[in-house]
């Protein structure tokens, strides 16, 4: 029998494009000249109606100085009844 794989907390997404946000000091304006991602994009992922896609966090990683795993990690939320 396989161990269980852990599953991201999609809902600390949120946190994660705040937090990078503000340690960036970018401004809105900034990032979408920066990533070419859509202003309404940006807002909706700091306010947690809408999560992104892969493309999306590889544009942002990379406008934040970080590798998409670095940046994504407090979605890996450690259960420690699962094995490591």
């Amino acid at each position: 029998m396989s161990p269980v794989q852990p599953e991201p907390d999609m809902t600390r997404v949120r946190e994660v494009f705040v937090t990078a946000k503000a340690e960036s000091g970018l401004t809105y304006d900034q990032l979408v000249a920066a990533t070419g991602l859509a202003r309404q994009t940006l807002v909706n992922i700091a306010a947690g109606r809408y999560r992104g896609d892969l493309r999306t966090w590889l544009v942002l990683s990379k406008v934040f100085g970080s590798t998409l795993d670095d940046l994504m990690a407090p979605v890996w939320v450690h259960d420690p009844a699962l094995p490591s």
